[in-house]
């Protein structure tokens, strides 16, 4: 007796199933987009770290989160799915108001540009919360605090303090000062602060936080500081890991190119900075690494622009007597899908007098 169906008389199914399964088989799978990587705290695993993702600094602080990701796994690793774009992140083991004991590291290379198809790595260097003061009540108002590593005072290191930090705490903000014995007091207005710390392996206020360098960004920023409040800061630096942050890279979007002298000789330890504005002037909206012996440089940029070059020694301020200095002349250069990498060769000069 044939068995049927409210869709017609049955049939075996097993054919149909393999084909199904063939033409699964055939369709490539698609490539993830987000971030992956590993978390730790002094090279060991912390339990119930997530990676939370926003689309702006101030959105940490609110809670405006874009992705959490689920728990580290059991060798310190995490992977987060995410849409194009750039975020600013951040692994901790607490929600709400951190306890003494708690987990929390802000990513030092944000903001991070995610790619279609791509999982970016991104490391995550944690440090762990100490006792947490209240603010002492008087005459002045600040902060008041230490710059440490792994328990241990960091000397000649610098403390910076912004009030937006929409730039993404990129130049000199409202104010930087240089903390020589690891102990620090500034008298500030009332009003909202972030607060950072960074120390450059080859010194200096101003450049990217590179590997090897010393960097955090306090975990209860922003500091909101009433008049008469002087608030106790500890900043627990970390180092920026290669270990952390191998891995399957975005493909470069940006400028490449060369510095070179006023002989065209290939020119080593001058930086390009990138302004979205003609006048060049300011803090710039990017910068690259020095240039190698070869006088080479690459700048990331995920703008499209346009781009308005110009090539220096230094960092702030008007460029010093002497200083190889030069722009990059003509109209402002733009990036596309179609070319999303543009080859320049800027000409320097000793700037004069």
């Amino acid at each position: 007796m044939k068995r049927s169906s409210p869709l017609g008389p049955w049939r075996p199914l097993g054919p149909f199933l393999l084909m199904l399964a063939l033409l699964l088989c055939a369709v490539p799978a698609l490539a993830e987009t987000g971030i992956q990587g590993r978390v730790a705290w002094r090279g060991e695993l912390v339990e119930g770290v997530r990676v939370h993702a926003y689309r702006a600094i101030a959105d940490i602080a609110a809670g405006r989160t874009v992705a959490v990701s689920a728990p580290v796994d059991v060798d310190g690793s995490y992977r987060l799915e995410l849409p194009p774009g750039d975020y600013y992140l951040v692994a901790r083991d607490f929600e709400g108001t951190a306890k003494p004991g708690d987990h929390f590291c802000y990513y030092s290379g944000a903001p991070v540009r995610v790619t279609q198809g791509i999982l970016t790595n991104v490391g995550f260097n944690l440090i762990r919360i100490g006792e947490q003061t209240p603010p002492v009540q008087g005459a002045q108002s600040g902060i008041e605090g230490e710059i440490r590593f792994e328990d241990e005072l960091l000397e000649r290191a610098y403390l910076y303090v912004y009030t937006d930090p929409a730039k993404g705490f990129k130049g000199p903000g409202y104010l930087i000062q240089p903390v020589e014995k690891g102990r620090f007091r500034l008298r500030l207005p009332p009003g909202d602060y972030w607060i950072l710390a960074r120390k450059r392996a080859q010194g200096g206020q101003f450049g990217p936080i590179e590997i090897g360098d010393y960097f955090n960004y306090y975990h209860g920023n922003p500091v909101r500081i009433a008049a008469g409040e002087m608030h106790q800061v500890r900043i627990e630096t970390i180092t920026r890991l290669a270990l952390l942050e191998e891995g399957e890279k975005a493909a470069f979007r940006g400028l490449r190119g060369q510095v070179v002298g006023p002989e065209g000789q290939a020119l080593a330890g001058v930086r390009v900075f990138a302004y979205r504005s003609a006048e060049m002037t300011g803090h710039p909206d990017a910068f690259s690494p020095a240039t190698d012996e070869t006088g080479r440089f690459e700048l990331a940029l995920s703008h499209p622009g346009p781009w308005h070059l110009l090539a220096r020694q230094s960092f702030g301020g008007p460029a010093q007597e002497g200083e190889w200095y030069g722009r990059l002349e003509g109209a402002g250069l733009t990036l596309n899908d179609e070319e999303p990498v543009r080859e320049v060769r800027i000409r320097v000069e000793p700037k004069a007098p």
